[in-house]
């Protein structure tokens, strides 16, 4: 099994496409893995939120 891939965007928009696409590739998503941590610039106060989830690569196919 090949190791698990980690996928971190600030915009979440951006982090959902990316999920998306490589869910769409095989990858499946480790729901417990999933985070949202906020983060404050200490010079405007301005919020922005980092979202992280670890995706599993496809399981190799067998060939008969």
């Amino acid at each position: 099994m090949s190791d698990p891939i980690l996928v971190r965007e600030w915009s979440e928009g951006e982090f959902h496409h990316r999920v998306l696409e490589l869910e769409a590739q095989g990858y499946t998503a480790r729901l417990e893995t999933y985070r949202i941590t906020p983060e404050v610039d200490p010079e405007t106060g301005a919020i922005s939120h980092l979202h992280a989830i670890e995706l599993l690569p496809p399981e190799p196919q067998e060939s008969h």
